[in-house]
């Protein structure tokens, strides 16, 4: 501390102690004066009761990222929703949200990796595998199929009416089902998810104040698509004039099941975004920080 400036409560450094011990203590000192550097701190903080141990105990107890040993062993799946962290993990349980939203590399065994990738990432098996503490949690996934299935509807029940008046073969009706439901309904899958785990790059950082906002512009949004759901299954009802409603099954299932499956080649070989291109970027990265 520099002169003038009320010391620090002493901590009781004695001739008889070891030189580890004393180097410890020094070190604690450090600690200390960071945390309450300025005119009076000490003094401070000794008025209202604080204890150089508990004060080094506050600093070591700080929010923190993960390391890549912690990172390692939270590669697993479960069925419940924000399961208690304990001990350690509450010190990084927001740079594990953080993670969880956006990174691919865990383990660093590939098949692992991936493995744990589709159970987060996966619009239907992660209503049911997703890591326990992902912020896009299981009632936001149970929301967001409900809205893609109910929107599927309406280009169904329309695509239904344009098969009456033309003759397409099996293969032609595959691929415009593709086209014109699977597509823009997986773009809107995608869409729906970053919105739901678009607050968590506001926590912990400078944007902390804008969490709340973007929460509740997350909240309208997912409320405003269950009223688009709604009014697109009253749409397709009218589309389909009279036409049998079991006839919508078929290209719903259809569309369903090309996104679903089609959802691993390309979330797995994507440029850029997909995990086999993120995956590699990471671990370089990671190699190259260990040089």
């Amino acid at each position: 501390l520099s002169a003038g400036r009320p010391a620090l409560p002493a901590i009781g450094l004695g001739l008889a102690l070891p030189r580890q011990a004393l180097a410890r203590e020094r070190v604690r000192e450090r600690v200390l004066a960071t945390m309450f550097s300025g005119w009076g701190a000490g003094a401070q903080a000794q008025a209202q009761g604080f204890q150089p141990v508990a004060m080094i105990s506050m600093v070591q107890n700080q929010p923190r990222a993960l390391t890549q040993a912690e990172k390692a062993e939270e590669v697993r799946c479960g069925c419940m929703d924000e399961e208690a962290p304990s001990g350690s993990r509450m010190l990084y349980e927001i740079d594990l949200s953080y993670q969880l939203a956006q990174s691919y590399y865990w383990s660093g065994i590939f098949l692992k990796d991936w493995v744990f990738f589709v159970c987060n990432w996966h619009p239907f098996i992660g209503m049911f595998c997703s890591h326990p503490n992902h912020p896009w949690g299981k009632k936001e996934r149970i929301l967001t199929f409900i809205v893609s299935c109910s929107i599927t509807m309406l280009p169904s029940a329309l695509f239904i009416r344009g098969l009456k008046s033309q003759n397409f073969t099996q293969t032609e009706t595959s691929m415009a089902i593709f086209i014109a439901i699977t597509l823009p309904v997986s773009i809107l899958e995608v869409a729906l998810y970053w919105l739901s785990v678009g607050d968590v790059f506001c926590k912990g950082g400078k944007l902390e104040c804008c969490t709340w906002i973007v929460a509740c512009f997350k909240n309208a949004c997912l409320g405003g698509s269950l009223v688009v759901s709604a009014l697109s299954l009253l749409l397709s009802y009218a589309c389909l004039g009279d036409a049998d409603p079991v006839d919508l099954v078929h290209p719903f299932l259809v569309s369903r099941f090309q996104s679903y499956v089609t959802w691993f080649p390309i979330w797995t070989l994507l440029p850029c975004m997909g995990f086999l291109h993120c995956w590699c970027m990471e671990r370089s990265a990671l190699e190259a920080s260990r040089a």
